[in-house]
């Protein structure tokens, strides 16, 4: 009967680890339908542009956008962005940091049963278009 019990414990163990992984893979699914969730306004906290070194050496550049939003009376919640362009990244990073603003007002969709999983109105290519 021991035994049974250790290895019901282990079950819920690996139960517990795992969860984050399936949780992560369905916010990432439910971001496929989000041109559906709800909109509130929002604005941009923090613009800065990171450079990222992968194992195999390459480097890029990567913009990362930082923005907050309020739901009713419920909030502040957050959110962060990032766009990575796959040519000539360092320059259009530096390019696009000098386009979007910190306090410049931002559509932000979250998912109604959780807002914490929430992405930017058509994503950081959208700001940088309209600010064209």
């Amino acid at each position: 009967m021991y035994a049974v019990a250790v290895n019901l414990r282990s079950v819920a163990d690996w139960k517990a680890r795992r969860q984050p992984m399936f949780d992560d893979l369905y916010d990432g699914i439910s971001r496929l339908w989000s041109w559906r969730w709800p909109c509130a306004d929002g604005k941009i906290t923090e613009v800065l542009g990171e450079h990222i070194e992968f194992r195999s050496g390459e480097k890029r550049a990567r913009l990362a956008v930082a923005y907050e939003f309020s739901v009713g009376a419920d909030g502040p919640y957050t959110g962060e962005c990032f766009w990575s362009p796959i040519l000539l990244s360092i320059r259009r990073v530096a390019q696009a940091r000098r386009k979007i603003h910190r306090h410049q007002r931002v559509r932000v969709r979250y998912r109604g049963d959780d807002t914490s999983v929430n992405m930017l109105d058509g994503g950081v290519s959208t700001l940088l278009k309209n600010r064209d």
